[in-house]
C-alpha cells in the first residue's frame, strides 16, 4: 500500500474538481475502486469515459505505474462500451518531466500527460485572462501626471484598520487570507487609495499564480462598468468581453468551480436615481442597484476569498451596507487610512518632493500624487511668506483659499491672456455644475467645460483657451473614451463649490439661480469655511447675507443654494434673522452644538441627513426645526426620547443612534489614569466625530468636574505635539485635527496602554 501523503490527496481533489466542471454530466462521479485497484477519477459522459490519475511525484516509475494501470482499464472498457470513446489523463502538479512524457507517448492517442495548469486551461485559459486584464483600467487608478492607467509611482502600503478590533492588516496578510477563503470589505473616502490597494492585491495574487504557489487566480471587476446588471453571470461575462477575453462563459465556469478570487471595486459607483425630494426611496433604490453584487457575494464559493471596496459613507449605516451587499458575519471590515507621516514622506521622496506639507491638507494618495506631480506642493510651501506661513500651513480654510489661488495663478502664468482669478472662477463654476452628481465630483462633459468658460469670460474659448480647458488644475480624466473630466478630490471640489455661493450672498439680485437647478451635493465643512473666509475678507455684514437669503427664497432660488447659504452664516457665527424653509435637500453632516448662533427661524422639510451631531449642552431656543426628515445616524443622543423637545416632528425618521456621550462615559469609567481618559475623549471628538473642528467648550461635554479641570492641560500637550491645531474663523475659535496623524491617533485610541506614544505618557502625569 502506498504511503499516505496529504499533498497528494489535496491535489487529487483539485483535479477531480476541475474534471466535474469540464464534464458536468458526470459531476457526481469521482474516485472509484475497479478490479480491486483505486482509480483517482472515472468520469463517464454520453460520448466518452475519462480516466484520471493525478500525482505530485516527478518520478518515471510513478508514471509507469499509473499509466499502465489506466491503459489496462481503458482496454477493458473499450470492449464493454464499444460506442463510447475512452480517454486517459495523467495529471502532474508541475510540468511533466521528459521521462514521464516518454511513458505516455507509448500510448499516443489514448493517454495525455499534462500539468495541472494545462488541465485548468481547458476550464479557462488563466494566462490569457491575466494578460488581457493587465491592459484594462483598474478602477480609478491613473498616473497623476499623464493619466495613464499604469501609474509610474510605486505603491506605498497604507494602514488597513479592522473596524471591530482595530487590528492593522497589510496587503500581504490580506492576500494570504484571500487564498484561505478570507472575505473583506475595504472602505475609504474618494482618493484614499481603494483602487490602488485592490490593484496591489491583484498583482500579488497574480504573482502567486504564475509562481505555481496556488491554483487560484484574481478577477478584478470595475462595478462602474456594470450598471443595470442584476445577475452574477451577466457581470462576469460582460467583464470578460470588456477586456477582450475570447471565452466569457469560461470565467463563469472557473468562478463556479472555485478558482476565482473576486476583487470588486466601486460599490459606490453603480448609479442610482436622483435624490432630491426622494429620500424615502433612496435606500430601496440602492438595494435594487446592488442586486448584482449581492448575487456575486451570495453565490461566491465558500472555499475562496472575495474583497469588495467602496466609499465609507455611500450607505447611511453599517446595517444598510450589510443588507444591501448581502455581507455575512465572516466579512472583515477594513478602513483605509490616509497616508501617515512616514508613508507620505516616503511617497513624496519617490515623487521628488522634499518638505513638510500643511497639516490641513488631506493625505489621500490621489490628491497628494496630483499636487506633487505638478509641483504645487513645493510652490505652496516655498512661496508662503514668513508672516503668514504659520497661519496658512495650519488653518484649513485660509490654506485651501491660498492653494486655489496659487494653482489658478500658476495655470494663468502658463497661458497668457487669462488671469488667475478667471481660472479660479472657471473651476468654481465647474464645481457648481458637478453638483448634479451625488458626490459632487462629476463627470463633466467637454460641452459643460466649454460652457463654464463662456459663462465666466463672456466669450467662447479660442485655441489658447481650449488648451487651458484641457489641463485645468484639480480635474482628472474620468472616461477617456467620452473625454469627460472629474474633480480629483472631494476637498478640492468642495472648496471650489464655495465660489458661487459667496457670489450669491454678495450679489443676489442678478444671480443666475438656474445654475443650481439640478444640484444635489451640498457644501461640506471646507466649502462653508471658504465662504466664511470670503465673507470676512469682503466685510459682508450679517444683515446683507440675511437679505440675500430672504431675496433668494422669495425669487425661486433652489433649496440646495438656500441651504448652503444658511449653513454658511451659521458657520460664521451669525444669527439667521429671516424665516427660511429648506425642502428636499441631502446633507451629509450637520452639527448642532452649544455655541451655535440662533437659527430658530430655519425649518428643514422633507430633507435627508446622513449624520447629525446634537450636543447635550445647547439651548433649544436656538435650534432649527425639522419636519418629515430622515436621519441616518444621530450622534450625541441615545434615543428618540433623548432628543430636544418640539424640534423634530412625529414624521421624522431616525435610523440609528450613536451615543457619543455613552462612549465618553465608558472611557471615564475605565481604569486608565484620568489624564489619559481626558486625552481619549478629546481625540475621539476631534478625529472621529462629525465636523472638521471643535470649540473648546464642546471638548469638555460629557466630562465630570474632575476631568474638566484637566482639559486645558491636555489640549496644551496635544498642541505641542501638533495633534490639535488652534484656528479662528469669524467669531468662532476652534480646535482642528491634524490630518497627518490620523493613523497615530487611531493607535492611541485603540491601545492607549500598549501604543507607547509620548502623548499618552505626558497625560499620565497630569494630576
Amino acid at each position: 500500500m502506498s504511503k499516505y501523503n496529504p499533498d497528494d490527496v489535496v491535489f487529487e481533489n483539485e483535479v477531480r474538481r476541475i474534471a466535474r466542471e469540464l464534464w458536468p454530466s458526470a459531476q457526481y462521479e469521482g474516485a472509484a475502486i475497479i478490479d480491486g485497484q483505486e482509480r483517482d477519477g472515472v468520469f463517464e459522459t454520453e460520448e466518452c469515459i475519462h480516466l484520471l490519475e493525478a500525482t505530485t511525484s516527478r518520478r518515471k516509475d510513478k508514471a509507469e505505474k499509473d499509466i499502465n494501470k489506466m491503459v489496462a482499464l481503458a482496454k477493458n472498457l473499450q470492449k464493454e462500451s464499444q460506442w463510447k470513446a475512452v480517454k486517459c489523463w495523467f495529471v502532474t502538479r508541475e510540468e511533466p518531466t521528459a521521462d514521464q512524457r516518454s511513458v505516455a507517448n507509448k500510448h499516443r492517442g489514448l493517454v495525455s500527460a499534462i500539468s495541472f495548469t494545462q488541465l485548468q486551461s481547458k476550464l479557462i485559459d488563466v494566462g490569457t485572462y491575466l494578460t488581457l486584464r493587465d491592459k484594462y483600467p483598474f478602477g480609478s487608478v491613473r498616473d497623476p501626471e499623464t493619466g495613464d492607467i499604469n501609474p509610474t509611482v510605486e505603491y506605498i502600503p497604507l494602514d488597513l484598520i479592522e473596524t471591530k478590533t482595530s487590528e492593522i492588516w497589510s496587503t500581504n496578510q490580506i492576500c494570504g487570507s484571500l487564498l484561505e477563503k478570507g472575505r473583506f470589505i475595504i472602505l475609504g473616502d474618494y482618493g484614499a487609495g481603494k483602487s490602488m490597494t485592490l490593484r496591489k492585491l491583484y498583482q500579488e495574487l497574480r504573482k502567486q499564480y504564475f509562481r505555481n504557489k496556488t491554483h487560484l487566480f484574481p478577477v478584478f471587476i470595475n462595478l462602474r462598468d456594470h450598471y443595470g446588471q442584476t445577475n452574477e453571470s451577466e457581470i462576469l461575462e460582460r467583464h470578460a468581453r470588456l477586456i477582450g477575453f475570447p471565452n466569457p462563459s469560461h470565467i463563469v465556469r472557473a468562478w463556479r468551480a472555485g478558482y476565482v478570487i473576486l476583487l470588486i471595486d466601486g460599490i459606490d459607483e453603480i448609479a442610482t436615481t436622483g435624490i432630491q425630494g426622494l429620500w424615502k426611496k433612496l435606500q430601496d433604490t440602492r438595494y435594487r442597484a446592488m442586486q448584482g453584487v449581492r448575487e456575486l457575494v451570495r453565490n461566491h464559493p465558500k472555499s475562496v476569498g472575495i474583497t469588495l471596496a467602496g466609499r465609507a459613507h455611500f450607505f447611511d449605516s453599517e446595517k444598510e451596507r450589510i443588507r444591501a451587499l448581502g455581507l455575512s458575519n465572516n466579512f472583515h471590515q477594513l478602513s483605509l487610512n490616509e497616508f501617515s507621516d512616514d508613508q507620505i514622506r516616503i511617497y513624496l521622496e519617490k515623487s521628488g518632493f522634499a518638505g513638510n506639507i500643511p497639516s490641513w491638507l488631506p493625505t489621500r494618495p490621489l490628491l497628494i500624487g496630483y499636487l506633487a506631480s505638478r509641483n504645487v506642493l513645493g510652490e505652496l510651501v516655498s512661496s508662503v511668506d514668513t508672516r503668514n506661513k504659520e497661519c496658512l500651513l495650519s488653518n484649513p480654510q485660509d490654506g485651501w483659499n491660498y492653494l486655489l489661488d496659487r494653482v489658478s495663478d500658476r495655470e494663468a502664468e502658463i497661458e497668457a491672456g487669462i488671469d488667475g482669478e478667471t481660472v479660479r472662477k472657471i473651476l468654481e463654476r465647474l464645481a457648481t455644475l458637478a453638483r448634479t452628481s451625488q458626490d459632487g465630483l462629476g463627470p463633466l462633459t467637454p460641452e459643460q467645460i466649454v460652457e463654464a468658460f463662456k459663462q465666466v469670460c463672456g466669450y467662447s474659448p479660442d485655441e489658447k483657451g481650449m488648451v487651458l480647458l484641457q489641463r485645468l488644475p484639480g480635474l482628472g480624466i474620468d472616461r477617456s473614451d467620452e473625454e469627460t473630466r472629474k474633480f480629483v478630490d472631494v476637498a478640492f471640489a468642495d472648496c471650489c463649490r464655495a465660489g458661487d455661493v459667496f457670489v450669491y450672498l454678495s450679489y443676489p439680485y442678478d444671480f443666475n439661480f438656474a445654475l443650481f437647478e439640478n444640484a444635489e451635493c451640498g457644501l461640506g465643512e471646507l466649502g462653508l469655511g471658504i465662504v466664511c473666509v470670503k465673507l470676512n475678507q469682503q466685510e459682508i455684514a450679517p444683515a446683507k447675507a440675511n437679505a440675500a437669503i430672504d431675496y433668494g427664497q422669495n425669487h425661486g432660488a433652489p433649496p440646495i443654494l438656500i441651504s448652503d447659504a444658511c449653513r454658511a452664516i451659521m458657520s460664521n457665527g451669525w444669527d439667521l434673522s429671516v424665516n427660511v424653509i429648506v425642502s428636499g435637500v441631502f446633507l451629509s453632516d450637520f452639527v448642532l452644538d452649544e455655541e451655535m448662533p440662533d437659527v430658530s427661524r430655519l425649518l428643514f422639510n422633507d430633507c435627508y441627513f446622513s449624520k447629525i451631531y446634537i450636543s447635550y449642552e445647547l439651548s433649544k431656543d436656538k435650534l432649527p426645526s425639522f419636519k418629515s426628515c430622515y436621519f441616518g445616524e444621530i450622534e450625541g443622543r441615545r434615543s428618540i426620547r433623548d432628543l430636544p423637545k418640539d424640534i423634530f416632528d412625529d414624521n421624522c425618521v431616525f435610523d440609528s443612534f450613536v451615543g457619543s456621550e455613552k462612549t465618553t462615559q465608558a472611557i471615564i469609567e475605565s481604569d486608565l489614569p484620568l489624564g489619559v481618559k481626558v486625552l481619549l475623549t478629546i481625540l475621539k471628538k476631534l478625529y472621529q466625530q462629525a465636523g472638521s473642528g471643535r470649540k473648546e467648550k464642546a471638548l469638555v461635554s460629557g466630562l465630570d468636574h474632575h476631568a474638566r479641570r484637566l482639559v486645558s492641560d491636555v489640549i496644551k500637550i496635544l498642541q505641542s505635539e501638533s495633534l490639535a491645531i488652534p484656528y479662528k474663523r469669524g467669531n468662532l475659535f476652534l480646535w482642528l485635527p491634524n490630518r497627518n496623524y490620523v493613523s497615530r491617533v487611531a493607535r492611541i485610541i485603540s491601545a492607549p496602554n500598549e501604543c507607547g506614544d509620548i502623548v499618552v505618557e505626558k497625560c499620565k502625569d497630569i494630576a
